[in-house]
């Protein structure tokens, strides 16, 4: 007997109706007919009144299955509470997350919000890594338990569930020229000084700097910095132009304007799309990794 089969039958008990059962449990009806038949053969007894159900498609409990229908409902809270006390077992040490410097904090706190919805015991360590390649060489390691990171995952053997993602804009000084433009395409920007994040913190760098190529010419970049926020100042003191995740709020920023960055078909760059993930070792069973979710 499996406590598979016993979701099953309880499933049919309550809703008394085969076909909406296994609608409820995301599997056919003759899957599910199978294997309450299997149930039925192990126990050596009818659980449902057949003629009932031949007869008014509906289903009508036997007694041995009101007897079943009682206890299984104790095993599969039992079961349960086994799952609960055994996760909180494993949240005696703090969940251990790696972070890389040029993330949004914003970002960072949409997980831990979500970490303290499912588990509301846990404790996050916050770690702060290099870049988004160090977090994925972490868990690697296993010096972390999750990892806020970009694709693409450069290991087979992690895993990860996507939580965001966005686009780059320009940010451009609020007196410029071409503060006023709706989008802009590279092109447009050929003859300008850059400021920029360096790889390995930007995940888009490389791509960048091919996609100037493509458009014919090379960037002038004339600081290098390591945060969105200091990029951000220095544009604000006209030191250049630059390039930020269209996520970035510079909202309270005064003098410095976001553009969208568009290809020549007025689309944002599919190049330089960003996805944020969380990631993990594949196969993890840390309650932190099944709390938050498996991959679809």
């Amino acid at each position: 007997m499996e406590l598979r089969q016993l979701r099953y039958f309880v499933e049919i008990a309550q809703e008394l109706h085969y076909r909406k059962a296994a609608n409820r449990l995301f599997i056919s009806q003759p899957a599910l007919s199978q294997q309450i038949q299997l149930l039925e053969d192990e126990l050596g007894v009818d659980l449902f009144v057949r003629s009932r159900r031949t007869i008014q498609r509906k289903v009508e409990l036997t007694e041995a299955g009101k007897v079943l229908l009682r206890e299984a409902k104790q095993i599969l809270q039992l079961s349960q509470q086994a799952i609960e006390v055994t996760r909180q077992a494993g949240l005696e040490g703090p969940i251990r997350m790696g972070v890389f410097k040029t993330l949004l904090r914003s970002r960072i706190l949409n997980v831990m919000n979500l970490l303290a919805e499912r588990l509301p015991q846990a404790k996050v360590k916050l770690i702060e890594l290099p870049s988004f390649l160090s977090v994925q060489q972490a868990l690697l390691e296993s010096t972390i338990d999750l990892g806020l990171t970009v694709l693409p995952l450069q290991y087979p053997q992690l895993t990860a569930v996507p939580f965001a993602r966005g686009n780059i804009a320009v940010l451009l000084p609020q007196q410029h020229t071409l503060a006023k433009e709706t989008s802009l395409t590279l092109a447009q920007l050929q003859n300008e000084d850059w400021v920029e994040i360096p790889p390995p913190l930007n995940p888009v760098y490389e791509a960048v700097e091919a996609l100037c190529q493509q458009a014919g010419f090379a960037r002038t970049i004339i600081q290098e910095v390591n945060s969105l926020e200091l990029l951000a100042d220095l544009v604000q003191l006209n030191k250049g132009i630059a390039l930020i995740p269209s996520h970035f709020d510079v909202s309270q920023l005064a003098g410095v304007v976001p553009v969208p960055l568009v290809d020549s078909g007025r689309q944002a760059y599919p190049e330089l799309d960003l996805q944020h993930v969380v990631a993990f070792l594949s196969g993890s069973r840390l309650p932190a990794v099944l709390a938050f979710g498996q991959p679809s």
